[in-house]
């Protein structure tokens, strides 16, 4: 027989804090509970930067001395798979959107700036930050996490990046044996989807382009094709069924070689919602991202 406080109860049952409209219009009016989004491209497209703008977002407080930070004062686990999570350029990100909207707020106070470091670090706090070297140690690390699930009703969020990491590791060691390659991956994401369901929770990964659909002779196709089709086309599916039917919206991101912008589009799986057709195109500076 299995008991929990009323303090796990309500986190089990009750609603965490609300992500939407964190990064509009790149989400539009999501992330919403239970979406598993996928952000999907090749080394280089922003990927990793947009989680980092996730998080800036949703760790920051709504207001703070009368002033609107439009942040959701909730608490985000990162999952860092890659080594590549600077808290530095997350810090600098945070400092520089505070600043901005202090510059533009009537209302606040000269010496609120003095106050920005110790609000970055109370911020700070709201970040689980998580570094596995290989799949069964994440499988382990999932494992744990439902405690902490429990204890804490302000999380929203599991960011994993990436998903992808460890798939060639996986694939060596796992033989000839397809079940053996995606084992670890497969029950990765049976824990995920236990906790999407028993928390309320938004899953949000990226995954790298380690295959692509296309071929080289498919080349006058694609400058036929609408931008659409093509994003549609560039994804190829390596990972395992299990984390292909969890995934509810895929991000394909793409960086434009022209230029030092970046362009994603958003494609919703297995469900009947239209697919927005607009292409997103953002840059990255100093303060973050910027939707163009």
């Amino acid at each position: 027989m299995q008991s929990e406080t009323g303090l796990q109860l309500l986190a089990r049952l009750g609603s965490r804090p609300s992500i939407a409209g964190v990064l509009s219009p790149i989400f539009n009016d999501g992330p919403s509970a239970k979406d598993v989004i996928e952000l999907f491209g090749t080394e280089g497209t922003g990927k990793s930067e947009i989680l980092l703008n996730l998080v800036a977002g949703i760790i920051l407080p709504k207001t703070w001395k009368s002033v609107n930070l439009n942040g959701k004062d909730a608490s985000v686990i990162f999952i860092d798979n890659d080594y590549k999570f600077s808290i530095l350029r997350l810090v600098t990100v945070m400092e520089n959107r505070i600043h901005a909207t202090l510059k533009n707020a009537p209302q606040a106070e000269e010496n609120l700036t003095n106050d920005v470091e110790l609000l970055i670090q109370k911020c700070l706090s709201k970040l689980s930050l998580i570094r596995c070297t290989n799949s069964s140690e994440l499988l382990v690390t999932l494992y744990s996490l439902e405690q902490t699930l429990l204890s804490n009703p302000n999380i929203s969020v599991i960011m994993i990046d990436s998903i992808s990491a460890f798939y060639w590791i996986d694939k060596c060691n796992g033989g000839e044996s397809l079940a053996a390659q995606e084992k670890n991956l497969t029950l990765i994401s049976e824990v995920l989807s236990k906790f999407i369901n028993s928390f309320s929770l938004i899953v949000i990964a990226t995954k790298c382009a380690l295959m692509k659909k296309r071929m080289r002779e498919d080349y006058n196709l694609e400058k036929s094709a609408s931008n659409i089709d093509r994003l549609k086309n560039d994804h190829q599916e390596f990972l395992c069924k299990a984390w292909g039917q969890l995934v509810t919206q895929r991000f394909h991101v793409e960086k434009q070689l022209a230029s030092n912008h970046f362009k994603c589009h958003c494609i919703h799986l297995g469900s009947s919602k239209n697919a927005d057709k607009t292409v997103i195109q953002f840059q990255i500076t100093d303060n973050g991202i910027q939707v163009l």
